[in-house]
């Protein structure tokens, strides 16, 4: 009951954000045709690519520390403030570059139909989703789970509300799209940092009690088994810059996890405007949108996971909590992708306004293996409370080889519908690996995390 009532509370908060995120996508597939759509999607694509390389996990390595109260959240919110203004430096000195040197100005507007000036507008839409994300974490580690998704959902609502008012105007192109975006993420930067400072003034219960009065189901309070070498106990009173050492070394390897993810999802859109050009890119990326809406459900369990698999080894009921929430993403990911598959034309056709109907067949292509990796949604949080961020790593890794191996072999001859082929079958693949890592941890059977028998074997 616990799993489905917490779930379901970051479920609904997260509904706003995934239809504000989808309005967005139909009002600029609709006014800037698929060439246009495209090219605001490889846009977006790399902004999240520079956020996710920069981060350098210092919000991922500072949730054992926070949880285990060995570090101060002031002192932690001015070293990574520091990495902050320091990666905020490098996106300047990399926009700038950018517009000063006129080879790498011309290959971003052939590839990308970036215009002078729009380098710089990405920096910023990337400066805002690496501190948003630094942020995130240092709320989920003092067990604020669903505070951060409805910061989340107010920031897609401003895009919205941004990229509506551009459309209705008149004013909507590439450029003023772009901008909008860079927009909303800074002001959800200013949110969540507003959100996270207003948090220090909220004492956080001791690691080894249970929850406070104050603490909701939404809010579980687990300590998190970091063993005693991994978080120091001298760490808070350490210099300031060997305190983002330690994060940047401790939060680099979790961090390649999002990478290799990010890459996962996105780098076939770059095979894909290389081979047949940014209108196949638009005509996909639609398709991508709706599939990836679909992983709204599973990944609504991700962030429980996140604090009940971080409980002690002894604890069968973490395993047991796990194999229920795989079994629930899955069951409810189908459930949502049946009819979505059986209307997937018509849907596309309408939505963008005909400019679309093939990226019907794409999203066809691509929904058994969104089906498919809703276990490796699920699972992430699992591995990340394990103390295992590594494991995601490596089974990212394997699925964007596999990915890109498909894709060079299937996009030059069937374009999009040959991209979604190619991820469906790296995300099938993805998501067995992550099972079997899950499997030799618990030492459970098939049959048990399939039908919820459940009988305590030792992993092999």
């Amino acid at each position: 009951m616990r799993l489905a009532v917490v779930g379901s509370r970051i479920l609904i908060s997260r509904v706003g954000q995934v239809a504000a995120n989808a309005a967005v996508v139909v009002l600029i597939a609709q006014r800037l045709g698929p060439a246009g759509q495209g090219h605001y999607s490889l846009t977006v694509a790399v902004t999240l690519l520079a956020a996710s390389l920069l981060g350098g996990g210092m919000g991922l390595a500072a949730v054992p520390a926070l949880r285990q109260g060995r570090l101060r959240p002031e002192r932690l919110m001015r070293a990574q403030v520091t990495w902050m203004t320091a990666m905020l430096v490098v996106l300047a000195g990399a926009a700038s570059l950018a517009a000063m040197t006129g080879a790498a100005e011309a290959w971003l507007g052939r590839h990308l139909g970036w215009t002078p000036g729009m380098a710089r507008l990405a920096a910023l839409g990337a400066f805002g989703m690496l501190g948003f994300e630094i942020f995130s974490y240092n709320l989920l580690a003092r067990g604020r789970l669903v505070v951060g998704s409805t910061v989340n959902g107010a920031r897609a609502a401003a895009h919205l509300v941004l990229v509506a008012a551009l459309t209705f105007t008149g004013r909507l192109t590439l450029g003023s799209a772009v901008a909008a975006f860079a927009v909303a993420q800074l002001g959800g930067l200013v949110a969540i940092t507003i959100v996270a400072l207003r948090d220090l003034r909220r004492p956080a219960p001791a690691p080894s009690s249970p929850p406070s009065s104050r603490a909701t189901a939404a809010e579980p309070t687990l300590p998190v088994p970091v063993r005693e070498d991994d978080v120091p106990e001298d760490l808070d009173r350490r210099p300031l810059w060997l305190l983002i050492a330690f994060n940047l070394r401790h939060g680099a390897l979790g961090q390649m996890s999002a990478v290799a993810y990010f890459l996962l999802l996105r780098l076939d859109q770059g095979l894909l405007e290389h081979f047949r050009g940014a209108a196949e890119v638009g005509i996909y990326s639609l398709a991508v949108y709706v599939g990836e809406m679909l992983w709204l459900l599973p990944g609504a369990l991700t962030p429980v996971l996140v604090h009940t698999s971080a409980a002690d080894s002894s604890d069968l009921r973490r395993d047991r909590t796990a194999a229920r929430a795989v079994r629930l993403g899955v069951g409810l990911t189908l459930i949502a992708a049946l009819p979505l598959y059986l209307l997937a034309a018509p849907l596309l056709g309408l939505v963008g306004g005909g400019q679309y109907a093939a990226s019907g067949a794409s999203l066809r292509a691509l929904l058994p293996g969104i089906v498919a990796f809703a276990p490796g949604v699920v699972l992430a949080g699992d591995f990340i409370g394990r103390g295992r961020p590594h494991w995601n790593t490596q089974a990212s890794v394997l699925t964007v080889i596999l990915n890109v191996g498909a894709a060079l072999l299937l996009i030059p001859a069937h374009g999009a519908v040959g991209a979604a082929w190619a991820s469906s079958l790296a995300y099938a693949c993805g998501s067995v690996v992550m099972l079997w890592r899950f499997r030799r941890a618990t030492g459970m059977s098939l049959r048990g995390l399939v039908l919820g028998r459940h009988r305590r074997q030792l992993a092999s």
